[in-house]
C-alpha cells in the first residue's frame, strides 16, 4: 500500500510512490513503459488490460462531491487520455 499522506499532492507519483514529472512525455512514459500508474490528488491514470491483446488507459477523476468518474480510452487514443488527465490536474475553472 502506498502512503501518500506525507507527500506533496501537487506532484505526480507512480504506483511505487516515486515522483513523476508533470509533463506529457513523462506521464506517457510512466503509463506505457513504467509502472502503468500515475497518481495525483484528484486524478489518476492507469493501464488496464481489456483482453489479451487490448489495453485501455483509464482516467479517474474525483471532484470530492460525488463518486469518482472514470473514462476509458484505447491505448491508440493516448493523446486524448493525457489531455483529460491534464484537465483533471488543473481542476475546475472558477
Amino acid at each position: 500500500m502506498i502512503n501518500l499522506k506525507n507527500k506533496d499532492m501537487s506532484q505526480l507519483f507512480n504506483k511505487d510512490g516515486l515522483p513523476v514529472k508533470n509533463n506529457l512525455k513523462a506521464i506517457q512514459e510512466e503509463l506505457v513503459r513504467g509502472t502503468g500508474f500515475v497518481i495525483a490528488e484528484k486524478v489518476s491514470a492507469f493501464i488496464q488490460n481489456a483482453s489479451l491483446h487490448e489495453k485501455h488507459i483509464v482516467i479517474s477523476m474525483d471532484n470530492g462531491t460525488a463518486a469518482p468518474t472514470e473514462k476509458k480510452f484505447v491505448v491508440g487514443r493516448i493523446k486524448e487520455a493525457l489531455e483529460l488527465f491534464q484537465r483533471g490536474l488543473s481542476g475546475p475553472k472558477s
